[in-house]
């Protein structure tokens, strides 16, 4: 990597010690530096998505003065503006420096970016390396489908993300949508992530999963029928499957595992929609589990002690048919006008 992604690495790393003023200077600093150089990082993103990234400089400072979540610890809270600002502030760098780092050098959290085969656009993708992996030695991969208004960094900033990869030994490759709705347009992206996470690691080819999240729930839906052989498993967290994909799932995956999550309080993505696409596929004689928390609303947060449980069941093959499990109506017809993560 040049000096200037050096300079990157060291800036995202003093953060750590840094206060908010002192973090949101240097995101300010590099939003001024990015938006210079704008018209020629178009050249390599594509136009409509350049200002994307520099606006999530802009999220980011916001985000430094927002009041904590009911739902985060302070320390929790701090971790995640951390991750979060790490993550964009790398993207920005390499972009301005169009130099990239290298997947396979990744370990533990980091952003890099990756060719797309369809247009040849360098595409942002983040990934967490477990300081378990050992190359050569056979590793779980999950490909993280983000919610919407979402980026691939905020979804896997958390620190109970990074938990759950280690706990498991699981490699996390979370590509950007590009800010299509549902991911329709970007499909080709999921599956560029993919193919880059299988030469960058060691990946175990029984244990390949795509797991989505909110809009990226939805999407996994529209995706995995694509390429049916290369998911060993499905998780859609807090989303549901649609009518008009129904055919597509019974057909490309009739004896693929899914594993569906929704909370209770979810008033975003009412829990009857989750619900009845565990019964549909239960009905059609495809493996399903259904994972439901009665104090959990939307978002991911809450979910969490639901989604340890499925990511091990996932892992471990097991699947709890819910056999006493009855909807109340039929598939979803279209996906909702927005998505709250």
């Amino acid at each position: 990597m040049s000096l200037r992604g050096l300079a990157a690495g060291a800036a995202a790393l003093a953060l750590l010690g840094a206060g908010p003023g002192d973090a949101g200077a240097t995101l300010q600093a590099t939003a001024a530096a990015y938006y210079a150089q704008a018209p020629q990082i178009a050249r390599v993103t594509g136009r409509d998505t350049t200002m994307d990234y520099y606006q999530r400089l802009f999220d980011d400072m916001d985000l430094l003065k927002a009041p904590l979540p009911d739902d985060y610890t302070p320390a929790m809270w701090q971790h995640f503006l951390t991750s979060i600002t790490q993550l964009d502030l790398s993207l920005a760098h390499q972009l301005m420096d169009q130099s990239y780092q290298p997947m396979a050098t990744i370990r533990g959290l980091g952003e890099t970016l990756i060719r797309a085969s369809k247009d040849g656009t360098m595409q942002p993708v983040a990934v967490y390396v477990p300081t378990t992996y050992v190359p050569g030695r056979a590793a779980p991969l999950v490909v993280f489908l983000h919610g919407h208004p979402q980026s691939e960094t905020a979804l896997i900033a958390p620190a109970f993300i990074d938990d759950l990869a280690e706990r498991t030994g699981t490699i996390i490759v979370a590509p950007y949508g590009r800010g299509y709705y549902d991911f329709q347009g970007s499909e080709s992206d999921v599956y560029d992530a993919l193919a880059a996470a299988k030469q960058a690691f060691t990946i175990d080819p029984r244990k390949r999963y795509l797991a989505g999240y909110s809009m990226g729930g939805f999407s996994v839906y529209l995706v995995a029928p694509i390429h049916p052989n290369d998911w060993s498993a499905v998780m859609s967290i807090a989303g549901a499957l649609l009518g008009s994909r129904s055919y597509m799932v019974t057909a490309m995956l009739p004896t693929t595992p899914f594993y569906i999550l929704t909370g209770s309080l979810d008033d975003n993505i009412p829990t009857q929609y989750p619900t009845t696409t565990a019964v549909f596929l239960r009905n059609a004689g495809i493996p399903v589990t259904f994972y439901s928390d009665p104090k959990a609303t939307h978002r991911l947060s809450t979910l969490r002690p639901i989604m340890e449980q499925a990511w091990s069941d996932m892992e471990a093959g097991i699947v709890r048919t819910p056999w006493s499990l009855t909807s109340a109506g039929p598939l979803l017809g279209v996906p909702p006008p927005t998505f709250k993560t």
